[in-house]
């Protein structure tokens, strides 16, 4: 059942409005991480950002949050990180579908490059509206 929820977010992707859907392939990127029984895992891409460039690897919304929810736990804002958790362990307990985020990408094992700098993070989330360009794969490690 979920393959075919995904397939058909892809035909609407394919499909429709490009003003919805400005780049339609780097949504489909998007939705193959969101749907974790279409095997997109381990897919790397390039984004062109204001900026410079971030490669990494793409992941769904969900797996993103946890970590963000995992990371803030080290600072000091304990209640809402409970109330947090416990709204994403709900849902997925629930089985309810999770609203899907078509404003961002998520990416691990990061890399950002702006002029000869180069930055590695473990997590990173940016709106796709930022992306000015894009490509599969890694770029030399020069």
């Amino acid at each position: 059942m979920a393959f075919k929820h995904a397939a058909q977010a892809v035909l609407r992707v394919l499909t429709g409005d490009r003003d919805h859907y400005p780049d339609p392939y780097l949504e489909l990127l998007r939705l193959g991480a969101a749907h974790e029984d279409i095997e997109a895992e381990d897919m790397e891409v390039t984004l062109v950002v204001p900026g410079g460039l971030v490669t990494g690897t793409i992941i769904s919304p969900a797996q993103w949050e946890k970590q963000f929810v995992r990371e803030v736990d080290d600072y000091d804002l304990t209640r809402a990180i409970r109330a947090a958790t416990g709204r994403i362990e709900d849902r997925a307990d629930e089985g309810k579908k999770q609203i899907p985020d078509r404003r961002h990408l998520h990416l691990r094992d990061v890399t950002v490059r702006d002029g000869r700098a180069r930055h590695t993070l473990p997590y990173w989330r940016g709106p796709l509206a930022a992306v000015s360009g894009w490509s599969l794969g890694r770029p030399d490690q020069d």
